[in-house]
């Protein structure tokens, strides 16, 4: 009994063992959790490869019309009958419409030609050929050409009867009055107010084609005396005014000549040109010389610069970015270091207040004729450049601002400078071969506002 009272029973316990698949699981799946904290923190940068490309400028205008034209008045009241198209040419001296004080001119002519108005085969080829013509262009989504038309063939008419009879009418009829024309032009038959207005006194709101506004003379039966009845464009010499934006302007400051294409008929034709500034806003002024009569009865046309399209390094607008440089004349840069690198002699004060001059380098960014545009971790604003072996000091504090884009090649953002050539609202065409800029098939930012100088790009 007492060796059974002795006996202890000793537990054995097995030694601590660790396993390694489920550590390396565990150290798999907190760097998994690290990684993922860090992409849905961290600013991701997204990247945009340069390549070559072009900029189709929006050329296509509508522009108001300027030229010599005079209103001419009736002298007399009765039924008014004109004797040319609207839009054609009338010589001096030629009948261009008539005054019937009773109206009853014309039936007495039909009653001398046995019941016909037209007598010759002339006047009826005549009325066909305007008739062909509207066929020709009718559109529906032009429906306006339809009273056009109308006009035209009472015009025809009108012509048509006149021929051999205006210099007899007053023996005919005495209630009938000719009217002809004191110098040759275009005949128009509408006024809008804006007949005497030149390049030097139009205005901003008469580019508004929705409150535009016109009188059509052929629409009236009767005239009083001093009612306007027509109006002759004397001179092949007009103008289109088109308003432009600031950068066109610039683009087109010094031409003196642009080619251009009419969307009415498709013609292409040269005008002089040039860009005025009036009232804060820019406008084109086009000079013609020629085809005055194609648009003589509309006051807008609507037309297409044929200007060349700019060609370049395209890049998108959110890319570009500006910086702020320090501006140190070119004598002061000098070489040092052991790759020879730029940089400047900085002359600073020691802790004692001696006066000491160091190499410091420093990226040159710019160059104009005399000056470099620099920036480095240590040169500021205050600093003093050290004149190579002389000594003369230049106290850094002038700073000039470019333009430019985040170069992403090495992995790290440098800013690097751009030239522009052209831009739209989306994409800016950029010059090629740019001193310290940028080159085909670089990659940069595609938002600089994400992006700061120097930084890792992930």
């Amino acid at each position: 009994m007492a060796r059974n009272r002795n006996r202890k029973v000793v537990r054995y316990r097995k030694p601590f063992q660790i396993n390694i698949e489920i550590v390396i699981f565990c150290l798999i799946f907190i760097y998994l959790l690290y990684f993922i904290y860090q992409y849905m923190t961290d600013t991701h940068i997204s990247a945009y490869e340069v390549t070559q490309g072009s900029i189709a400028q929006n050329t296509t205008f509508e522009g108001l019309i300027l030229r010599e034209e005079t209103v001419y008045y009736a002298a007399d009241s009765g039924y008014i009958h004109y004797y040319y198209r609207d839009g054609t040419k009338a010589g001096a001296g030629s009948c261009i419409y008539s005054l019937d004080a009773t109206g009853d001119y014309y039936q007495q002519m039909t009653a001398q030609n046995d019941g016909e108005l037209l007598i010759s085969d002339e006047s009826y080829r005549q009325m066909e050929e305007v008739a062909g013509q509207f066929l020709a262009s009718y559109s529906n989504n032009d429906f306006q050409r339809v009273y056009q038309f109308k006009y035209d063939m009472e015009a025809t008419l009108m012509e048509a009867l006149s021929q051999g009879q205006p210099q007899d009418a007053p023996a005919a009829a005495g209630s009938l009055r000719m009217e002809n024309t004191p110098k040759d032009g275009v005949v128009v038959y509408n006024r809008d107010g804006l007949e005497e207005v030149t390049a030097e006194t139009f205005t901003a709101e008469m580019f508004d084609t929705q409150s535009y506004r016109r009188e059509n003379f052929m629409e009236r039966e009767t005239v009083s005396p001093d009612d306007a009845v027509y109006k002759l464009i004397t001179s092949e010499f007009w103008q289109v005014v088109i308003p432009i934006a600031e950068g066109l302007a610039a683009d087109l400051a010094e031409e003196e000549n642009i080619k251009v294409r009419f969307w009415k008929d498709n013609t292409t034709v040269w005008a002089a040109s040039r860009t005025l500034l009036k009232d804060g806003a820019w406008y084109l002024i086009l000079d013609f010389k020629n085809s005055m009569i194609r648009f003589a009865t509309e006051r807008y046309v609507k037309l297409e610069l044929l200007l060349t399209d700019t060609s370049g390094l395209k890049i998108p607008n959110t890319a570009i970015t500006s910086k702020d440089f320090l501006v140190i004349p070119k004598n002061y840069i000098t070489k040092g270091g052991d790759s020879g690198e730029d940089g400047i002699l900085k002359e600073y004060l020691d802790e004692k207040g001696n006066a000491k001059v160091e190499f410091t380098p420093v990226t040159l960014f710019y160059e104009t004729e005399d000056a470099y545009y620099i920036d480095g971790e240590g040169v500021s604003v205050g600093d003093t450049a050290l004149l190579p072996d002389s000594n003369e000091r230049f106290l850094l504090k002038e700073l000039a601002s470019l333009e430019g884009v985040y170069n992403v090649n090495k992995g790290y953002a440098v800013f690097k400078r751009i030239e522009k050539l052209f831009e739209n609202e989306e994409y800016t065409i950029i010059n090629t071969g740019t001193s310290y800029g940028i080159s085909m098939y670089d990659h940069i930012a595609l938002d600089s506002s994400s992006v700061e100088e120097n930084d890792i790009i992930h």
